[in-house]
């Protein structure tokens, strides 16, 4: 994590069930992981767990273990309760405007879409 000036990345996690196919569209618009049941969390988690990335070899795949460790105890609740997670990530160039439209969907569809965390990078 960074300060807001220095940060790149804007990475959110977002939980939903129960949704039409155009919401699921919106929210996975920037999704760099879709997280649909526990075979497919642990199958990411070994796969990511070993980042080498430094410098200008830091690639996605990196970034990606990165999340998945920052949001991994509540992915893991969120499946539990039958949600699909996604990690969305957004460059800072977008500004706000992708988070404040996921936390409206979140407030809009109750605890059908939750915006569970916010981290940047």
């Amino acid at each position: 994590m960074t300060s807001s000036s220095t940060a790149k990345y804007k990475v959110m996690l977002v939980a939903y069930k129960d949704i039409e196919p155009r919401v699921k569209n919106i929210i996975t618009k920037h999704s760099v992981c879709n997280i649909k049941d526990k075979n497919v969390f642990d199958r990411l988690l070994q796969k990511q767990t070993n980042y080498q990335g430094s410098g200008r070899n830091f690639n996605l795949n990196d970034r990606i273990g990165i999340y998945l460790g920052w949001f991994k105890d509540k992915i893991s609740e969120k499946l539990e309760e039958g949600y699909i997670l996604d990690i969305i990530e957004v460059h800072k160039s977008y500004g706000n405007t992708r988070e404040e439209l996921l936390k409206a969907l979140d407030i809009e569809y109750g605890d059908d879409i939750l915006v569970l965390d916010i981290q940047e990078l």
